[in-house]
């Protein structure tokens, strides 16, 4: 099974002994799952009439923030 991005970071981290909360790891871990989920969801509904590509979805929702 792949990891997920805030699981890889982690790992990164922890490699160079760059330590953070345990409680923010489960929280970020939780967001990341959150948005995994409703991107699966989203996708399923628009599946038949999305107009635009993932690439530009991302850009628009997430690039400015």
């Amino acid at each position: 099974m792949g990891k997920t991005a805030v699981e890889w970071l982690n790992q990164m981290l922890v490699s160079k002994g760059i330590f953070f909360e345990y409680e923010l790891y489960q929280q970020a871990k939780e967001m990341e799952k959150e948005q995994i989920i409703d991107a699966y969801a989203q996708g399923f509904i628009e599946s038949e009439t999305m107009d635009k590509g993932a690439e530009q979805y991302y850009n628009e929702t997430f690039k400015n923030k």
